[in-house]
């Protein structure tokens, strides 16, 4: 899968090796593929920019220290996707400037103006079901994230801890390596 010039199975890849939590955890891959979708979703209603949105999916908690208070975890995430440009991805000084500011802000609670960092608020907050916070419209930064069954879609899937599409053969062989070295 990429979107744009992302490749999404590489830079997962990439991520996930140097990862300090269980990629199985309530900030690990299947909140990243939902917050992809939750993105992707947004982004044609938003005018978000697809790569930034799913850049800061696939990394804006990929350097948590903890599953709970971790308030430099943006920074961090922040600080890999620095790391990573050139060799993962390709964007402009602009387009790194969104996307290090969205990764380093999303969990302050704050909003945006541009809309390509709103786009990324709102993907994440979208998702916060998972962990039993239940997203409120006002909290969101878009009209697109507020409506009712963008919401009602995003809690669903966010409940039930469902397996993104853009992320299930992945968790499909973690899963089957998991159980492998369970036996």
């Amino acid at each position: 899968m990429r979107i744009g010039n992302v490749d999404i199975p590489t830079l997962l890849d990439r991520v996930l090796a140097e990862i300090a939590l269980p990629w199985h955890g309530p900030h690990g891959l299947l909140h990243w593929g939902r917050v992809l979708e939750n993105g992707m979703k947004l982004a044609p209603q938003t005018g978000a920019d697809l790569e930034v949105v799913a850049l800061f999916a696939l990394l804006h908690d990929a350097r948590r220290h903890n599953d709970s208070g971790d308030p430099k975890h943006g920074w961090r995430g922040a600080g890999l996707a620095k790391a990573l440009r050139g060799e993962c991805f390709e964007l402009d000084d602009a387009r790194m400037r969104l996307l290090m500011r969205a990764c380093a802000d999303h969990s302050a609670g704050g909003t945006d103006r541009d809309v390509t960092v709103a786009t990324c608020f709102d993907a994440d907050r979208l998702d916060l079901l998972r962990v039993g916070t239940r997203p409120h419209p006002s909290r969101l930064c878009t009209e697109a994230a507020r409506d009712p069954e963008i919401l009602a879609w995003a809690n669903a899937r966010a409940e039930a801890w469902e397996v993104p599409e853009s992320v299930r053969s992945l968790h499909d062989e973690l899963m089957a390596e998991l159980r492998r070295n369970e036996v």
